[in-house]
């Protein structure tokens, strides 16, 4: 029953992708840059590990080609994996 409630809130990620992955990548960035002005090298790793998650999934998005393929695509990984 958890398992796929969990499993529908990541195709649901995973289909809707662009609409959270760009404003992580955006704030991401921005905040980096507010960090480094300020010499904040910790919160500017995290800022940008926030914002490489956001390319990272914007790219696995595009690679997979599109909302309905990429939760196939996921599918198709967790099926090969058990």
């Amino acid at each position: 029953m958890l398992y796929n409630i969990l499993m529908q809130e990541i195709y649901f990620l995973a289909r809707h992708t662009p609409f959270w992955a760009v404003p992580l990548i955006v704030l991401g960035g921005e905040f980096a840059y507010l960090f480094w002005l300020r010499k904040k090298k910790a919160s500017v790793f995290l800022c940008l590990m926030i914002a490489l998650v956001g390319v990272l999934s914007t790219g696995f998005y595009i690679w997979a080609g599109g909302p309905e393929k990429s939760v196939k695509v996921i599918k198709k990984m967790h099926r090969n994996l058990q």
